[in-house]
């Protein structure tokens, strides 16, 4: 079994659980760290124990010749990170969710891809908690609650900061199936704190269109219902499914239950970012070497996440074009541009476009 050498870029409070994780996964050895604050990153490199730390990307990728990077860095970049990383001859990298934000981004990481064969690995770890890496609320959704009809998905923060996460699972619970089309609405534009690198109209409510005629009503919104009696925005993660005799209830921290036609009871199950997250993270991880060791491919691979995106980024089309759309998405860089700068002119006139 091989042993691969990994390099951490960026140094900030996301990154703890990245390295964190290292302690419990035999054949991955975080060799180095990278970030341009001093300070941040030798106090990484003293409390985890790591052997070197460097402020300059390129200079780490020559001198450690790493297997592999987790980018865990704010996502402005993701293309030169991953273009650095296959130059260096990486095998594979983990980036950060959102893995791309503007339209040309997905498609320049999708052609690196193609032309390295260098595995990009998007760090929605949630797959790997045991009730969705083992099909658990896959099983329920298919099998339980009849003919599935309708899914209500919600989460507080915009489309590019929890709606990674929510997409991804959506999929993953759908059995990996992709929207067929959309329409959706959305207004205001916060560039402050997070939301100055993950772009996305700030409040968004999108109907998305599934196969075997599926309706999804997709929420991401800081005013949305999310998860009652929760108080971080980051934790806010509830879907809800109706079916022809029966529901599932899913919500992050507070497990989940499903009920259908003829049981006394619903049956109850652990759904916690609480106490499952790190453990999410460690397998997540160790499931990067068991792909490159030739074994199950990673769940969370270039093309799951190139959907999720491409789904997110369908919507913000329809919000620009007024109208629903049909996939896949015709979305450019300047019409993503030109929809900020109109929300930003309704924004400061105190209106709010809907688009619809």
């Amino acid at each position: 079994m091989a042993k691969y050498r990994s390099l951490l870029l960026g140094c900030g409070p996301r990154a703890r659980e990245h390295v964190d994780v290292y302690r419990e996964i035999p054949n991955m050895e975080m060799v180095a760290c990278c970030d341009l604050i001093e300070d941040r990153r030798e106090e990484f490199r003293s409390t985890f124990g790591i052997p070197e730390a460097y402020d300059d990307y390129e200079k780490a990728l020559a001198e450690v010749q790493p297997d592999v990077v987790h980018a865990v860095t704010q996502p402005a970049r993701r293309v030169w990170e991953a273009e650095c990383a296959a130059a260096a001859g990486v095998k594979a990298v983990i980036l950060e969710k959102p893995m791309a934000v503007m339209p040309s981004e997905i498609v320049a990481l999708d052609e690196i891809q193609q032309r390295t064969g260098m595995e990009m690995i998007v760090n929605c770890q949630r797959r790997y908690f045991p009730q969705f890496r083992d099909g658990v609320i896959r099983d329920i959704v298919a099998e339980k609650i009849g003919d599935l009809y309708f899914v209500r998905a919600s989460a507080k923060g915009n489309s590019m900061s929890m709606g990674p996460h929510m997409m991804d699972l959506l999929m993953l619970f759908l059995d990996e199936a992709q929207p067929e089309s959309v329409w959706a609405m959305g207004y205001d534009i916060v560039e402050e704190g997070y939301q100055a690198y993950h772009r996305s109209p700030e409040r968004l409510l999108a109907e998305y269109w599934f196969p075997n005629d599926v309706r999804v009503i997709f929420d991401c919104d800081a005013d949305c219902l999310g998860t009652p009696g929760e108080e971080s925005f980051w934790m806010h993660l509830h879907f809800d499914f109706l079916g022809s005799n029966g529901r599932l209830y899913l919500t992050q921290n507070k497990g989940y239950w499903y009920q259908s036609e003829g049981m006394a009871e619903p049956e109850h199950g652990e759904s916690s970012w609480d106490s499952q997250g790190l453990a999410g993270q460690r397998d997540f991880t160790a499931a990067v070497a068991e792909a490159l060791d030739g074994g199950k491919p990673h769940l969370n691979r270039f093309e799951v996440g190139k959907a999720a995106f491409n789904a997110l980024i369908g919507a913000q089309q329809s919000i620009y074009e007024g109208r629903r759309i049909d996939f896949p998405h015709t979305f450019t860089d300047e019409q993503w541009t030109e929809l900020r700068e109109e929300l930003k002119a309704d924004q400061a006139r105190g209106t709010r476009l809907h688009r619809s």
